[in-house]
């Protein structure tokens, strides 16, 4: 009798199965845009990919989609409006910023239409410049890592001044390798540090004049014994802060938060930030402010 029920309880449940293939997920088609505005940068660069499709050929791989080469993409700030070319050397739709001049203080929106998709439209503030960055150094500290070597950090506390107080600000604060690059701004020679490999190792938030960051731990480089003074880097390396928009500070803060979550399927989904109607992606600006963080 057992086996009886057994066997009429399996062929109920058979009966209910379906194959993954018979299930269809539908899903529209829409642009994926990222810019990020910053007025001492060479360039305005505009990446534009589409979505990838849930199911199907390509669903899987973790790959961008592939990108959009016959859009419009068009930047104003209210006044003037220029459409940005797209460059077969970088697959971005990329502008010389002494064509465009981005003004800090001041509010920009970004227009993407291509045939087959939605219209996309998204707007951002580029935040005002702060004061001179200014630090306080402590001590090394050395953490055993791969073939031998110890990873080397220092301990640095930055703070800063602002002059608009009336509203919330955002910062990203972390380090990376930085190289000097000349470029041209509002018409004369200059230089700006380009950073690479960066991490960023605090998100904060402020109302106040004064922002000083607690002791934060940077990477430096590695060396071969702890203690050692002689400390291995490939490149400079640059403290910063990027002084953010909202929209800048929310994507990071979802793309770091889904990163931590990874493919744990026990974990609550974390939905990635976008600003962009009708699309997904950032529009977002920022002023960055870089110091060398010293050996």
């Amino acid at each position: 009798m057992k086996t009886k029920r057994l066997l009429l309880a399996l062929l109920g449940m058979s009966s209910c199965t379906q194959e993954l293939n018979d299930l269809s997920i539908e899903s529209d088609r829409k642009l994926v845009i990222e810019c990020y505005l910053n007025p001492a940068s060479p360039d305005i660069r505009v990446l534009v990919k589409q979505t990838k499709p849930i199911q199907g050929a390509g669903s899987g791989d973790r790959s961008p989609g592939p990108s959009v080469t016959n859009a419009n993409v068009l930047l104003s700030d209210g006044k003037q409006q220029i459409r940005i070319p797209f460059d077969d050397n970088s697959d971005q739709y990329r502008l010389e910023a002494v064509k465009y001049k981005l003004v800090a203080g001041r509010s920009y929106t970004l227009r993407v239409s291509a045939k087959g998709f939605p219209e996309t439209s998204a707007s951002c503030t580029i935040p005002k410049p702060m004061s001179t960055l200014q630090s306080r150094d402590g001590k090394l500290t050395y953490i055993p890592d791969d073939n031998k070597l110890f990873k080397v950090y220092k301990k640095r506390t930055l703070s800063w001044n602002i002059t608009q107080t009336n509203a919330t600000h955002y910062y990203l604060v972390g380090s990376g390798e930085g190289k000097l690059t000349p470029v041209q701004l509002n018409g004369r020679d200059s230089a700006v540090v380009a950073l690479e490999k960066t991490q960023v190792v605090a998100f904060l938030t402020n109302t106040g004049k004064s922002i000083s960051t607690p002791q934060l731990d940077f990477l430096l480089g590695q060396a071969r014994k702890v203690n050692d003074p002689q400390i291995i880097s490939e490149a400079p390396v640059y403290t910063f802060v990027y002084h953010v928009d909202p929209n800048y500070y929310q994507f990071m803060e979802s793309v770091k938060l889904q990163r931590e979550v990874g493919d744990n399927p026990f974990a609550e989904p974390v939905p990635i930030y976008t600003n962009i109607k009708n699309g997904l992606g950032i529009f977002g600006a920022a002023v960055v402010h870089v110091k060398k963080l010293e050996k």
